[in-house]
């Protein structure tokens, strides 16, 4: 028994140093970048809500040799208060090409309780678990970097696309292109890496988009008999209303009323004329007779409402031959 232990135990620890150097994430050193830049920070307010903040901080790391772990795992992105005693924010870039290294841009956005003209300090930091003796290299902003433009969407649309522009020159990528009406946007390349470097950017600034999407506003429409009472009264005063009038007089009834019966006996009319003496169809006779109808609306003969009653019928009554008549 104790000479299977004495051999087991070698073996068992082999296998755990194993697993431990490949699932474990060793503080292992790394080379020291060559440059670390943060350069031509823009800082912006009101670009969603009222009093919110927004820091674009474009940033150059460069390496004589790439190393071979992304950005986002190597270096840390902070934003800290004038004392440079409190983070208001950490982020890291994205790795969307050359693993992050080189030229690329991070962003900060902050909601509310940010104050403006204030000189910020922006923050590259090493992180530990690849940089155990981690190095921080510190940009304080100053009134310079904000922007004092009455469209803070307009200019911030301006610097991502001047930013773009400087990142396709590097990555050998086209960032931007031209949408159909002839406005400089990004890429879908460009979006891709924008949406995920400055998140909202879609809301902050559409007009970056070839598609954008919007919130329609809707007006409620208000409807009325207006056009169908003018048609009903298209006649006053003339020889043709002086006629409609005597004719309804002989009834006793008033003249929209008369009128529309007498147009019903003239649809009647038409059917009987189209299936005796033309030998049409049912269906052909109806449909004569709903022209004549529509006619007769259109002139302020028949009423509008009853037209549309009437369109139903033939409807329902085509459809009904259409089934009778199938083969």
């Amino acid at each position: 028994m104790g000479i299977k232990v004495k051999k087991i135990l070698p073996a068992a620890l082999a296998i755990s140093l194993i697993l431990l150097a490949l699932f474990s994430t060793p503080a292992v050193a790394m080379d020291e970048p060559d440059t670390v830049v943060l350069y031509d920070i823009a800082l912006f307010h009101d670009v969603l809500v009222a009093n919110d903040f927004l820091a674009i901080v474009p940033y150059d790391i460069t390496f004589g040799t790439q190393p071979d772990d992304n950005i986002d795992l190597t270096f840390i992105f902070v934003m800290r208060d004038p004392t440079n005693t409190e983070t208001l924010g950490m982020v890291t870039a994205y790795p969307r090409y050359n693993g992050g290294y080189g030229k690329g841009v991070v962003s900060f956005y902050v909601e509310s309780g940010i104050d403006l003209d204030e000189f910020y300090i922006f923050r590259v930091q090493e992180n530990t678990a690849y940089y155990p003796a981690s190095a921080i290299w510190d940009f304080t902003i100053g009134l310079s970097n904000y922007c004092s433009e009455t469209d803070q969407g307009a200019a911030l649309r301006a610097k991502v696309l001047d930013i773009a522009q400087v990142l396709s020159n590097e990555w050998d990528v086209d960032l931007l292109s031209t949408s159909d009406v002839g406005q400089v946007v990004l890429s879908t390349y460009g979006e891709l890496y924008f949406l995920y470097a400055i998140p909202g950017i879609q809301a902050m600034a559409k007009e970056l988009f070839s598609v954008q999407i919007s919130a329609p506003t809707y007006t409620k429409r208000s409807w009325s008999t207006t056009v169908a009472d003018l048609m009903q009264t298209k006649y006053d005063g003339t020889i043709i209303g002086d006629f409609m009038t005597g004719y309804a007089g002989m009834f006793s009834v008033d003249t929209p009323a008369a009128m529309n019966v007498l147009s019903i006996l003239l649809f009647a009319a038409m059917i009987f004329l189209a299936t005796w003496k033309f030998k049409a169809s049912t269906l052909s006779a109806f449909i004569d007779g709903y022209d004549l109808l529509l006619l007769l609306m259109i002139d302020g003969f028949f009423s509008m409402i009853l037209t549309g009653l009437f369109a139903f019928l033939a409807t329902l009554v085509g459809g009904v031959i259409l089934f009778l008549n199938r083969s």
